[in-house]
């Protein structure tokens, strides 16, 4: 065999007709094409902003991709699973119940936040990620053998507790490693990683809990659950420095609530998740009150996170152009949009416009805020603000859950609940029309302290 032309003479090649020669540009030319791929694929992957990051980066990314899918699978059908006919494998439990449920654990999850923020800068993120994706094994598994309400209510509110410890640890995890300026990249890229399981898991959700009952999708959920676990424990390593862990008193938590920008975010955020937050349950209730199969809303949810996956590295340019506080004002107003057109949505295709409506605005949103916190963030009190984002979000998705499931069970027309949570979407503009009026004052003042060079 020819391994090198060199080692041939050209005579030898001449002498065997050529057909060495002939290998031999063909080699070289397959030699080429794949450095051509190669050389694609790295660009390519440059571009998405998949290029040069630190390892424990990818790890991460990794693990919201597996914990996606399987909560995915499972979780978007857990309304639809308590409500539902019995005769379709439902449960048949009150609406209102349901919103209770999710309203309390939110609040328990919310109660939860400012001390898990401040155990995750006190002793370190990696043991908050564990101290969440545990217990969550056995509580997601709980929820295949829940038959009772009050079961229900437990689980969804231990659950609650434990999800405190999680979200505020990935982000500062996150933002500990890596550079200020490519924070909101990442942040973008850990968004688009995450919803790539919603494309076909609620897909198969769907399809699953239409042959063989809604059960059996938590004993899918907790064997990814699982895998993520073994995998903090076997590869993500600590990545806030124990020496710089400080003791948490109250007068920090005092000088973060002294941060008008930061709470005046808070506050709004919190009015968006109200509306925000019907998505992943009352619309699930809503498409089959109108007569569409469960599947159909797996196929919407299908297509909220494939767009997130499609969209999100263009949308995300354009945002770090404008900026985050631009960026609100233009996520709000799809938020708003989207969700009112809900009120008059009868078939598949309606919803879907609907769906790629608020698709648009949370593609917006949700990078932009994560990067907007971290850069206003000091470095020793991160976890904390993380925490305090996620505790005011979660008192919005909280009363949100409670507002959305009380109006539907309430109004006779129920799509009068849509035009409300739309109202409220739109009545919420003022505030990001504020901090976009903040951030440009601050952009003005930046440029004259800064000294000219002569």
């Amino acid at each position: 065999m020819v391994q090198y032309c060199s080692y041939k003479p050209l005579h030898i090649l001449q002498i065997n007709g050529g057909k060495e020669g002939d290998a031999l540009k063909q080699q070289a030319t397959s030699y080429h094409a794949q450095g051509r791929v190669r050389t694609h694929i790295y660009n390519t992957m440059s571009k998405l902003g998949f290029t040069n990051l630190p390892f424990q980066i990818y790890v991460l990314l990794i693990i919201s991709l597996l914990f996606s899918i399987g909560r995915n699978i499972a979780f978007p059908y857990l309304a639809m699973y308590l409500t539902g006919d019995k005769t379709l494998r439902g449960l048949e439990i009150d609406p209102t119940l349901v919103g209770f449920m999710i309203m309390v654990g939110g609040l328990a999850n919310i109660f939860a936040l400012p001390a898990t923020g401040s155990l995750c800068d006190r002793f370190g993120r990696r043991k908050m990620m564990l101290s969440f994706m545990i217990p969550q094994i056995v509580l997601t598994a709980g929820y295949a053998y829940a038959s009772k309400f009050q079961e229900f209510l437990l689980l969804y509110v231990i659950m609650g507790i434990m999800s405190a410890f999680y979200d505020p640890a990935y982000s500062s995890m996150v933002a500990d490693l890596v550079q200020p300026n490519r924070r909101e990249e990442v942040y973008g890229l850990s968004y688009m990683i995450a919803n790539i399981g919603t494309i076909i898991s609620p897909l198969i959700g769907g399809v699953v809990a239409s042959t063989n009952g809604y059960a059996i999708l938590f004993i899918y959920a907790t064997i990814f659950t699982a895998i993520c676990a073994a995998i903090i424990l076997l590869l993500i390593k600590e990545s806030y420095p124990k020496e710089e862990s400080k003791k948490t008193t109250m007068s920090q938590f005092a000088k973060i609530f002294k941060d008008r920008i930061f709470i005046l975010f808070c506050l709004t955020g919190a009015l968006t998740n109200i509306v925000y937050s019907q998505l992943y349950g009352l619309l699930s209730i809503y498409t089959e009150y109108v007569g569409l199969q469960p599947y159909v809303f797996g196929t919407l949810f299908s297509v909220n996170g494939a767009m997130v996956v499609a969209l999100q590295i263009p949308i995300r340019k354009a945002a770090v152009k404008i900026g985050s506080t631009k960026s609100f004002v233009i996520a709000q107003l799809l938020y708003a949009a989207g969700f009112t057109y809900f009120m008059l949505s009868k078939d598949f295709l309606q919803f879907l416009i609907g769906v790629i409506v608020l698709t648009l605005g949370e593609i917006t949103f949700f990078p932009a805020s994560s990067g907007f916190i971290a850069d206003l963030s000091p470095a020793d009190m991160r976890g904390r603000y993380m925490a305090l984002t996620g505790l005011f979000f979660g008192i919005g998705g909280s009363v949100g859950s409670l507002i959305g499931f009380r109006l539907y069970a309430t109004l006779l027309k129920k799509e009068l609940t849509w035009g409300i949570l739309g109202a409220i979407g739109f009545a919420t503009m003022p505030g990001y029309l504020y901090l976009l009026k903040a951030d440009k004052r601050k952009a003005r003042n930046s440029a004259v302290d800064t000294p000219k060079i002569k």
